[in-house]
């Protein structure tokens, strides 16, 4: 599985999962993909068969519902990071999230058109 970083995520979280042996990316390191809005971050996300991982939650939900109605196929699938589980400005959370992505695609594998949850952490 293929992942995607939403801009609020460090570059250094996807390094760390890349080190797991994981595809990931982060908006962060593409200038081609910063400062994208959430529509257009999605749709660059499926056309790259990426599953995206955001904590923006309220937004890229609705930008998935509008998905579903407006294409004829699933989407690669969404990670929705619970913010207080893995609060940006606590030591260490870079690396406590790299390993509960890298737990979460290798045991609960997302399903394409599927959201999954990451809620702990913290």
């Amino acid at each position: 599985m293929k992942l995607l970083l939403d801009e609020m995520f460090s570059a250094a979280i996807a390094e760390g999962l890349r080190r797991r042996g994981l595809d990931a990316i982060a908006a962060q390191e593409g200038p081609e993909l910063r400062g994208l809005h959430d529509e257009q971050l999605f749709v660059f996300a499926q056309l790259d068969e990426r599953c995206i991982v955001t904590e923006n939650i309220a937004d890229f939900v609705a930008v998935e519902l509008q998905w579903r109605a407006e294409q004829a196929r699933a989407h690669c699938g969404m990670i929705l990071v619970a913010p207080r589980a893995f609060p940006r400005h606590r030591r260490g959370v870079v690396g406590r999230l790299a390993t509960a992505l890298a737990s979460q695609v290798e045991t609960n594998r997302p399903e394409p058109g599927t959201i999954a949850w990451l809620q702990g952490g913290a």
